[in-house]
C-alpha cells in the first residue's frame, strides 16, 4: 500500500510443490519480496519515495518468518532441496530493504480471499 491505497495485488499457483505449508509461505513471501523491492525501485524512479520507509510485509506463519530470518535450520527443518532463489528474503531482511512481521491469522485482511471463512471476518473486511 502506498498512502493507504492497494498498488499491487496477486494470487497464483505456485509453480513448484511444497512439502509443507511453511515451505509454500516461505516460497510465497519470496515471491512477495521480489514484487517489493521493483515497486520500491519503482517509486524511487517517479519520485514518490517519501522519507523512504522500509516496507512491512506480515505473515502469519511463525515457520516462514523464522526461515526468513534463518532460525529454522536450529528447529530441524531441511531447506537443501530448495533453490537458492527462495533464499533472497534473508538477504532484504539482513540489509533492511523490508521487515517482516508476524500477524494472527484472524487480524490478516486478505483471507477472506482465499480461504472460505465465516460471515463475521467478511464484514470485519
Amino acid at each position: 500500500m502506498v498512502k493507504g491505497h492497494l498498488v499491487s495485488w496477486r494470487t497464483k499457483k505456485q509453480p513448484t510443490i511444497s512439502h509443507s505449508t511453511t515451505e509454500a509461505e516461505y516460497k510465497a513471501l519470496t515471491n512477495m519480496t521480489k514484487e517489493v523491492e521493483w515497486l520500491i525501485q519503482l517509486l524511487e524512479e517517479i519520485d514518490l519515495n517519501e522519507g523512504n520507509p522500509t516496507p512491512q510485509l506480515f505473515n502469519n506463519k511463525k515457520g516462514a518468518i523464522d526461515l526468513a530470518f534463518r532460525n529454522a535450520n536450529h528447529n530441524g527443518f531441511k531447506t537443501k532441496h530448495m533453490g537458492i532463489k527462495y533464499h533472497y528474503i534473508h538477504d532484504l531482511i539482513k540489509n533492511s530493504v523490508i521487515n517482516l512481521k508476524y500477524v494472527f491469522t484472524n487480524a490478516m485482511a486478505a483471507d477472506f480471499l482465499t480461504k472460505s471463512v465465516g460471515k463475521t471476518i467478511q464484514s470485519r473486511s
